[in-house]
C-alpha cells in the first residue's frame, strides 16, 4: 500500500537545519514590510521637514503614522493568506494588487490620524511624498522577494511543503506527472496507494484507519504538513472514512486531483440557506463593491465635467466649424449582461457607421476629418462619455465597449469575450494603458484585449481603477495606436 517516492527535484531541495517553514516565511515578509513602510514613513517625513521648514521634525509621529500605515496594509493581505511562498512562486501578488493595498493603507492611516485629531504634522505634501516613497520601496521590495524566493526555496533556505498523497493509482500517477512544472517549493515524501474501490468499499471505519496505520506512522515521522486525498467526491462516504484516519496526522487534508479543482481557481466553500455548496465562481463584483464603484463613478465623473467643460464647448464649435454633420456620434454599444445603450462620442468621421458591418478607423484613414484626428490623438472624443457613466450605462474604468457588429464577430472567435461585459464598460481600461488599442485586424489582437479586461475583472479595486486612471492620463501607452 505505501510507497517512498522520489520527486524529480528533490535533489535540488536540500535541506538546511535553519530552512524556514511556511510560518517563518510569512512572518519575515510581513516583518521587512513593516520596517520598509517605516523606514519610507520616517526618512521620507525628515526629508520633508528638513526641505520645506529646515527642521527634521517629529521623528516619533512619522514613526506612529508608519505603524499604522504598516497595520492597515498588512492585515488584510495576512487575511487573505497572501504572504505564503506560493504567491511568491507563481507571481499571484501583482504590482495592481500592491497599489491598491498601499492606497488604503495611506487611507486608512490619514482616517485614523483624523479621528485622533493628530493631523498637524501630516500635511499634503508630507503624505503625497511618503505615499510615492512608500509605494516605489514595497513594489522593490515585492520585486526582489519575487526573484530570491525561488533560489532560496531550491537552496533549502525556505524550506518545502511537504505532502503525501492517498488515492488510487491512476490518479496518483497524474497527479505526480504534472507536478514536476508546477511544484517548486513541494516535496512528496511518501504515497499511500488505495486498494481497489470494492475492496475498499467493503472495509469499515475501523479497518480503514489500521489500513492507513503504516502511512500515517510514516508520515508523523517525516513531518508531513499537507495530505492530499484523491478520490472521487462523489464517493462521498468513503471520503468521510478516510479523512477520519488521517486526521491522526497534525497535517491540513486536502481533496485534489481532479480537474474542477484546477478550471476554478476561486472555488471555496459556501452556503445557500442551509444548503452546503462548493461555490465554482463568484460575480465579479459584489453588492458592496458595485455600489461602492458607483458612487466612485458619479463623484469623478461629476467633478471632471465640470472640469473639462470647456474643452467639451470648444472641441463642439470645432467639429461644427471643420466639417458638415452632427457634433456627437451615437453608436449603439453593449454594456453589463449585454444590454443595448448609445455610447456619446465626438464625431470625428465623415461616416457615422452604426449597422451589420462596421469598419473600424486605420492610420490614414480618408474619413477622419482634421478635427477628429486631433480629438482621436488625445483622447478627447471619449469625454462625452462621462454622460454615459452618470446615466449608469458606463464606468469610468472598464473593459472598452466595442461596436455591436464587433461584438458578434468575436464573441464567436474569441475565448471567454463575452465575460467582459460582466461588469459595465468602461470610458477607459486595463487594456487601453498598456496599448490595447486601435483597430483589431486579427483575433490575437483581440486576445490580448480580453486577457487584460478580464485580468482587470478579476483584481478589481477603487485603488485599480485610480491607478488606470492615472495611467490614462500619463502613460505613453495609453496614446498609443489612437489614430
Amino acid at each position: 500500500m505505501l510507497q517512498e517516492v522520489g520527486y524529480s527535484d528533490r535533489k535540488a531541495l536540500r535541506r538546511t537545519k535553519y530552512a524556514v517553514g511556511n510560518a517563518g516565511f510569512s512572518s519575515a515578509v510581513a516583518a521587512l514590510e513593516i520596517v520598509t513602510i517605516l523606514t519610507a514613513s520616517t526618512l521620507s517625513g525628515a526629508l520633508y521637514h528638513l526641505i520645506v521648514y529646515r527642521v527634521i521634525g517629529p521623528i516619533g509621529d512619522f514613526v506612529g503614522y508608519g505603524l499604522i500605515a504598516a497595520a492597515c496594509f498588512i492585515v488584510p493581505f495576512a487575511s487573505r493568506g497572501k504572504y505564503v511562498v506560493e504567491n511568491y512562486l507563481d507571481g499571484t501578488r501583482s504590482f495592481a494588487e500592491l497599489f491598491a493595498a498601499w492606497t488604503y493603507a495611506i487611507l486608512g492611516m490619514t482616517l485614523v490620524a483624523f479621528l485622533a485629531y493628530n493631523t498637524d504634522t501630516a500635511s499634503r505634501g508630507w503624505l503625497l511624498v511618503f505615499y510615492s516613497i512608500g509605494l516605489a520601496a514595497l513594489a522593490f521590495l515585492d520585486d526582489r522577494l519575487h526573484q530570491w524566493v525561488a533560489g532560496a526555496v531550491r537552496s533549502g533556505l525556505v524550506a518545502p511543503r511537504r505532502l503525501m498523497l492517498v488515492g488510487e493509482a491512476d490518479r496518483l500517477a497524474g497527479f505526480m506527472a504534472n507536478l514536476p512544472n508546477k511544484g517548486l517549493g513541494v516535496e512528496i515524501t511518501n504515497t499511500a496507494i488505495l486498494p481497489p474501490e470494492s475492496e475498499l468499499g467493503a472495509m469499515s471505519a475501523a479497518g480503514i484507519r489500521e489500513y492507513l496505520k503504516e502511512g500515517v506512522a510514516r508520515g508523523r515521522e517525516g513531518g508531513v504538513s499537507d495530505v492530499v486525498i484523491m478520490l472521487d467526491p462523489n464517493k462521498d462516504e468513503l471520503l468521510r472514512r478516510l479523512t477520519d484516519g488521517l486526521m491522526d496526522l497534525p497535517a491540513t487534508i486536502h481533496l485534489g486531483g481532479w480537474s474542477l479543482i484546477e478550471r476554478f481557481p476561486g472555488l471555496r466553500a459556501d452556503r445557500i440557506g442551509h444548503i452546503k455548496t462548493l461555490m465554482l465562481v463568484r460575480p465579479p463584483l459584489s453588492v458592496f463593491e458595485s455600489a461602492a464603484k458607483r458612487l466612485f463613478d458619479v463623484c469623478l465623473a461629476l467633478v471632471a465635467l465640470l472640469l473639462v467643460s470647456p474643452i467639451l464647448l470648444i472641441a463642439a464649435l470645432a467639429i461644427r466649424l471643420d466639417s458638415p454633420g452632427p457634433v456627437f456620434f451615437r453608436q449603439r454599444r453593449r454594456g453589463f449582461n449585454q444590454q443595448e445603450f448609445r455610447i456619446w462620442k465626438f464625431r470625428t468621421m465623415t461616416s457615422l457607421d452604426d449597422g451589420d458591418h462596421v469598419v473600424q478607423a486605420a492610420e490614414g484613414d480618408a474619413r477622419i476629418t482634421r478635427v477628429g484626428a486631433f480629438l482621436r490623438r488625445t483622447n478627447i472624443d471619449e469625454l462625452p462619455q462621462l454622460l454615459n457613466v452618470l446615466q449608469g450605462e458606463m464606468s469610468l474604468v472598464g473593459p472598452r465597449p466595442h461596436a455591436i457588429a464587433h461584438d458578434r464577430r468575436y464573441e464567436r472567435t474569441v475565448d471567454r469575450y463575452a465575460c467582459r461585459l460582466n461588469v459595465k464598460p468602461g470610458i477607459t481600461g486595463w487594456a487601453q494603458v498598456n496599448g490595447f488599442r486601435g483597430p483589431t485586424v486579427a483575433d490575437e489582437a483581440m486576445n490580448d484585449r480580453v486577457r487584460h479586461d478580464l485580468y482587470y475583472i478579476d483584481n478589481w479595486s477603487i485603488a485599480f481603477d485610480l491607478l488606470i486612471l492615472l495611467m490614462t492620463v500619463v502613460s505613453p501607452r495609453a496614446y498609443r495606436n489612437a489614430f
